[in-house]
Order: C-alpha cells, then structure tokens, then sequence
C-alpha cells in the first residue's frame, strides 16, 4: 500500500536555504489536500534572564519576546505559495517555538507530538571538513526520528 503524506512538517530557520523547502511541503499535499506545519525554532538559552536583564526603556522583555514572534510568524506565513492560498484545500499551521536545547530534538518531538507523516528539510550538503565542524540538524533528525523525511539539497 503506498503512504499517504496528510500532515507534513517542514523546517525553516527563514534563510533563503531553508524557505527552499517550503514548496516541497505543500507540493507532496497540494493534490490531495492536508496540512503542512510550517516550523520555526527560536533558541532561548542565549536570552537575557527577565529577572537580571534591564529591559530598553518604555519597552519589557516579555514586549521584545512577543514582537520577535509575532515578525516570525508572519515571516513564515508569508511563505504559503499563493495557489495553496487560493485553492484552500492545503491547510496551514504556524508554529514558533522557544527552545533551549537542540534543534534536531525539538524536530523530532513536534514530530511525534503533532503526528506528522513526513518531515521535509533543507540541507546545505557540506561534507569534509564543513560537515564536522558545523555538524548538521538533518543528519541528527534522520538518524533520531521514527518516520520518513524529505531533505532538500541546498546550494554551497
């Protein structure tokens, strides 16, 4: 029996690398309809504790925060191809979330929290020396993750 590929989960991190994989996402439910989770992290263990951090002035922390995600959101829903838009039967779920651990663990926690079928990903394909030092979020996700993915080969 082939899968059926009704919920997708598609990473960016709103590089022009990751948004290439945007497209695929909605391409592999545009035919038969479905949902595609359009999936941002955004790393918090670097942030400024609320309770030692002076805040800009007229301006708290918690304002920053939710200024910050709200860019992102829109950022990410202005990556909905038009013709899914029109058509409507691909539906869209934004998600944001704030992380303080690895990239590739909270991939695959949403994953198997949202039930998706298939992930889709873009990766820089570097190798040697690159590789080792920069590592790679994919490499991580498809050797951790229980269900198919769909990597997106990126330019150098």
């Amino acid at each position: 029996m082939l899968p059926k590929y009704q919920k997708v989960l598609v990473t960016t991190d709103l590089s022009p690398l990751g948004n290439a994989a945007v497209p695929h996402a909605y391409a592999i439910v545009a035919e038969q309809g479905g949902t595609v989770i359009l999936w941002c992290a955004v790393d918090v263990s670097g942030m400024p504790d609320p309770l030692y951090s002076q805040p800009t002035p007229g301006e708290t922390l918690a304002e920053e925060r939710a200024e910050i995600r709200e860019d992102l959101f829109s950022s990410l829903e202005a990556l909905v191809p038009e013709e899914v838009r029109v058509e409507g039967k691909v539906k869209t779920e934004v998600r944001v979330l704030e992380i303080s651990g690895s990239v590739h663990d909270a991939i695959c926690e949403e994953a198997k929290a949202k039930e998706v079928d298939l992930i889709v990903m873009a990766s820089h394909g570097y190798s040697g020396m690159k590789h080792l030092l920069i590592g790679s979020v994919v490499e991580h996700v498809l050797r951790t993750v229980d269900r198919p993915v769909l990597v997106v080969r990126g330019g150098k």
